[in-house]
């Protein structure tokens, strides 16, 4: 996992290069066992479907936000 949201080739390889020198490989951080996340460009337009109105109806949305807050400053 990478604190980095875009990675080069090069940036990837060398991740992969200190996780196996690590010996984290049989825990799953050999190429072969990771995947990438596709994400959608900062300059394109918000999503307002119906289901993002029922997520913020419900505040499913804050949730989300407190969630990511908590993890961000260590859970204090």
């Amino acid at each position: 996992m990478s604190r980095n949201p875009v990675m080069t080739e090069e940036e990837l390889t060398a991740m992969h290069q200190r996780a196996k020198a690590a010996g984290m490989y049989p825990y799953g951080a050999a190429p072969e066992q990771m995947h990438t996340v596709a994400r959608r460009g900062v300059d394109e337009p918000q999503i307002d479907n119906n289901w993002q109105q029922m997520w913020h109806a419900i505040g499913v949305d804050r949730l989300l936000e407190l969630l990511t807050e908590s993890i961000e400053d260590g859970g204090r």
